[in-house]
């Protein structure tokens, strides 16, 4: 689902529609990541790797009774080294005080086997909550550079990554998902989700033009390579090989060296068609990474939270179970409808991170994603995922997003195109205006907090 989306048959009853999918694979084309840690064209360093060191808070302290001292004798029990009482009293019984903490991640102390232990459950700041320590990133100024990310995985099991092109004079980070197709069942093409890294200079990646909004920023480039439109964390078995579906637990192991790298005022997460959806699934936890004091702003373009009268209900139990969505965004939204979760996620991330700013961009008859979402349309019948799949109808589109606009319009700006294309960010980024108000303006204003809706 990029510029040129690939399509694919779904297989809820193990069927693959063998004859139409050539067709489609043949129109349509993808962006994807690199198969052994993308870095064609770029040096393709790795700087992610931690070392270990101990935490100054790790040194030990009296843990038990807070009247003893490190060292200290218990009368008539046994003498402990690390300031707690412990054993038993002279007469064989129990003295009645706590003994030591057992060891642990999270206790504040380097135990053997742990990187880091900083007494906390944060995973970014620096060192996760598995006492892991991550080491921040010092990229180069201004020029891309290509970052292996340990602990990743393209859809064929290779380490994944972004690139990050860095302005050491911006307190800025815009953290972009591209966007290429959809990868859930035995038609799939594994080959498509390995394009390797191209630094990108057009559209919103223009630091040339005056008009671009975050032309100054810190840009942080993340390829698709999952085939999960950034969402999953799950390995399936699809045409007798396992695949690794981790683009949603990529995100945040990404987040676990992005947070701490950086001094970071404003991050905007943005993508296009799968990286605009992918952009919506991840924004809670980009916001709970980044924390309340940085603002988050949320830029989707044509990865809409279309409701299951669009998305069919068959089609989203197809990509709960073999991406795993159930255990990446849904586990955070109790309250999600399963079979509605695109939009339960919007109104959860509107409900409980108040301060996201967010933008929506689709065209009004979106051929792309009405094909895409044509899976769950077999024979032109909702709910279908058995037959030929047919493009969602033109108007059933139109009015789920009129109906996201109703529903959110006094928190989420909208930015709606008349006709059948797909994507701005990158073609047509300057180039596109309604009512004289042109998308990089309509950005610009997202990114200010002004909720704008522009187009019919």
């Amino acid at each position: 689902m990029g510029d040129s989306a690939l399509m694919w048959t779904i297989r809820p009853a193990g069927r693959i529609a063998t004859t139409w999918a050539p067709r489609l694979l043949a129109a349509l084309a993808v962006t994807a990541c690199g198969d052994d840690g993308p870095g064609g064209g770029t040096d393709g360093g790795s700087d992610a790797t931690a070392t270990a060191t101990v935490d100054p808070s790790g040194s030990s302290g009296s843990t038990g009774d807070p009247s003893t001292t490190a060292g200290a004798t218990d009368p008539g029990g046994t003498e402990t080294g690390d300031g707690t009482t412990g054993g038993t009293t002279g007469d064989g019984t129990t003295d009645g005080t706590t003994g030591p903490v057992e060891p642990g991640c999270g206790d504040g102390v380097l135990d053997p086997g742990e990187e880091c232990d900083d007494g906390n459950d944060n995973s970014f700041d620096g060192c996760t909550a598995e006492c892991e320590e991550v080491a921040p990133l010092d990229p180069p100024p201004l020029e891309w550079k290509y970052f292996d990310i340990e602990g990743t995985a393209c859809l064929n099991g290779s380490t994944a990554g972004f690139a990050i092109n860095y302005n050491p004079d911006s307190p800025n980070v815009m953290i972009y998902l591209e966007g290429g197709g959809a990868c859930f069942n035995d038609a799939c093409d594994f080959t498509a989700f390995n394009i390797p890294f191209v630094p990108p200079i057009d559209g919103i990646f223009n630091r040339g033009n005056n008009n671009n909004p975050v032309r100054d920023w810190t840009m942080v480039y993340v390829p698709y390579c999952t085939g999960d439109i950034h969402a999953g964390d799950n390995e399936y078995e699809l045409s007798g090989d396992l695949r690794f579906f981790h683009g949603y637990s990529n995100v945040t192991r990404y987040l676990e060296v992005l947070v701490q790298s950086f001094e970071t005022e404003r991050v905007l997460l943005t993508g296009i068609s799968a990286g605009g959806f992918g952009a919506a699934i991840n924004a809670s936890q980009v916001a709970d990474a980044y924390g309340d004091a940085v603002i988050t702003t949320v830029i989707d373009d044509s990865g809409p939270p279309l409701s299951n009268d669009v998305i069919a209900p068959c089609l989203q139990e197809t990509f709960r179970e073999v991406w795993g969505l159930d255990g990446t965004a849904l586990a955070d939204c109790p309250e999600c409808d399963p079979n509605n979760f695109a939009t339960g996620l919007l109104d959860h991330v509107l409900e409980t991170h108040p301060g996201v700013r967010y933008g929506l961009f689709s065209n009004t008859s979106d051929l792309i994603i009405r094909t895409y979402m044509g899976f769950g349309w077999g024979g032109g019948e909702h709910d279908n995922c058995e037959g030929v799949p047919t493009a969602v109808p033109a108007q059933a589109y139109s009015l789920d997003l009129d109906t996201i606009r109703a529903a959110h319009g006094d928190k989420a700006s909208t930015f709606y195109v008349n006709g059948v294309g797909h994507t701005v960010l990158r073609v047509g980024y300057y180039l596109t205006s309604v009512g004289g108000t042109s998308v990089p303006e309509w950005v610009g204003d997202v990114l200010d907090g002004q909720v704008t809706h522009v187009g019919p």
